[in-house]
């Protein structure tokens, strides 16, 4: 053997040691149920038409207090991470076989109510389309920093933003108009 087949020999010997094996990381400790209403429906955001229905996951104890209806989840789906709404939380699930486990809680924001499931539902069962497809377009995507703002902040806005999205010197908008000033202090005094 010369000397470069030697050289392609040690990297394909090389390349097989940090395979996918290699970069597994060891099995840690399973993790325990939820102590209370173990099990997780979720719909799972996939395209795939004949997968249009909610799947059961296991609640791990460490995600039990942000996993609750409405909520934007992350779940192993078929070998990836993928995103979904969890729809419900059940004492049991009738699947027969064993569950995989919630992989989080994307945020602890309930986006997913019961009459936007409601709504949703009928219009991917009126327009033949599947429920993922129509929750993706009418649930906004998520926006962490509005998410992280504290109650009654202006939404998204700068500081000294007011509550509508205005800025702060926004009555001086009004002025242009005839009667506006006036219209904004009959406004303020009710």
């Amino acid at each position: 053997m010369s000397q470069p087949d030697r050289t392609i020999d040690a990297v394909q010997e090389a390349l097989l040691d940090v395979g996918p094996k290699a970069r597994a990381k060891a099995p840690g400790p399973a993790p325990q149920p939820a102590p209370a209403l173990p099990v997780a429906r979720v719909v799972v955001d996939t395209p795939l038409a004949h997968l249009d229905h909610p799947f059961d996951y296991r609640v791990p104890a460490e995600l039990d207090e942000g996993a609750q209806p409405g909520v934007r989840v992350r779940v192993r789906f078929a070998g990836r991470q993928l995103g979904g709404y969890l729809l419900e939380r059940l004492p049991e699930s009738d699947h027969e076989g064993s569950l995989a486990w919630l992989a989080g809680v994307v945020s602890s924001e309930p986006v997913l109510t019961p009459d936007v499931h409601a709504l949703c539902a009928g219009v991917a069962a009126r327009w033949a389309g599947t429920l993922p497809d129509v929750l993706r377009l009418a649930i906004p995507p998520r926006h962490a920093r509005v998410e992280a703002e504290p109650p009654g902040a202006p939404l998204g806005g700068p500081p000294g933003a007011r509550a509508d999205g205005a800025p702060a010197g926004a009555r001086a908008g009004w002025t242009g108009y005839e009667g506006g000033p006036a219209r904004l202090r009959a406004l303020a005094a009710g």
